[in-house]
């Protein structure tokens, strides 16, 4: 399969906190210039504008601008404006370039606590004020639509992992007793959708590092994915994944982009991937060790393979089981 569009998450497959992910700009900008391929950064983070998205993107040395960025605040905002009248005020719960967002779908964006809201939409801060949670529990009493730009539990840093905005839209939900309106952003369709429509991709391939936004999002629009390990996922994740979560393909990092990918195959309960063979739970042979992964994960997937089996081979073959 040739796909004309990448549809490519940011955290985790381009870069983690300020860095490239080592290899990725240039096998990126390969497969723009050399093959044609539209290269479009679909983003649950709420927090910077696409002209500020774009801007990092280029100091990592990217060809982009920010037409090829789309934020999940840009699909909240949209979202907005199907629901409200021109020059409804907004509760902002996030950044500035989240309060622009709601401002060029024309609506008046605030977070003053003197005002009344016909709305709230809350994206992620690392930053916020306290006191802004605290009215804004107050504005959603009132029982006005709440558009959560994301519902991201973790975010990658170079640290480890974080809490992402999902955590506190749940901390809010259960202090007010109710949840989001609607979610904007992956695995929700809002922001899958805004992006297909504006790039005009006719086989577009979704490239992240999540199963529960990334790859979920994909599978709930019907399009292709690649899931890549350079983020916050790991093997035995995939291996344990139910059928809405499981991407087309598995590469260790979106360089993959450039290069066919190798599938398996089976034959009665016999699952093959180029130089690995499973068979009676066991897997026998040698070579790139995710070509091993991909057959394990397809014979547990088909019902060849126990999973004491699966994760015992994956515990000998030394792939991330304790």
């Amino acid at each position: 399969m040739v796909y004309d569009t990448a549809l490519l998450d940011l955290d985790g497959v381009v870069y983690i906190d300020q860095d490239a992910v080592p290899g990725v700009i240039p096998a990126l900008n390969l497969a723009r210039d050399e093959f044609g391929m539209r290269l479009t950064y679909v983003t649950n983070n709420a927090s910077r504008s696409s002209q500020r998205v774009a801007e990092h993107l280029i100091e990592l040395g990217l060809k982009v601008t920010a037409d090829d960025v789309v934020t999940s605040a840009q699909a909240g905002a949209a979202e907005l404006a199907k629901i409200l009248a021109p020059g409804s005020r907004v509760f902002v719960i996030g950044s500035e370039d989240l309060s622009r967002e709601v401002e060029l779908v024309g609506m008046v964006a605030s977070h003053d606590d003197s005002l009344t809201y016909d709305a709230v939409i809350h994206g992620y801060w690392p930053d916020m004020p306290w006191r802004i949670l605290d009215y804004a529990g107050e504005v959603l009493r009132t029982g006005v639509p709440w558009i959560a730009t994301n519902m991201d539990m973790t975010i990658p840093t170079p640290d480890g992992i974080a809490p992402g905005n999902g955590t506190m839209v749940t901390a809010l939900g259960h202090s007010v007793n109710r949840v989001p309106t609607l979610v904007a952003g992956k695995p929700e369709t809002p922001l899958m959708q805004q992006s297909i429509a504006r790039t005009g991709a006719k086989r577009p391939l979704v490239i992240g590092d999540r199963l529960d936004t990334d790859i979920h999002g994909a599978n709930n629009v019907g399009v292709d994915s690649l899931l890549v390990l350079s983020g916050v996922t790991t093997l035995p994740e995939i291996l344990l994944a139910p059928v809405e979560l499981r991407p087309t393909y598995i590469a260790f990092d979106a360089t993959a982009v450039l290069e066919p990918q190798i599938g398996v195959k089976y034959v009665g309960r016999i699952a093959s991937c180029e130089g690995w063979q499973v068979m009676a739970g066991d897997i026998f042979g040698s070579g790139d060790e995710l070509l091993g992964f991909k057959a394990i994960a397809v014979a547990y997937w088909s019902g060849f393979m126990s999973i004491d089996a699966a994760m015992e081979n994956l515990r000998e073959m030394d792939l991330g089981v304790q």
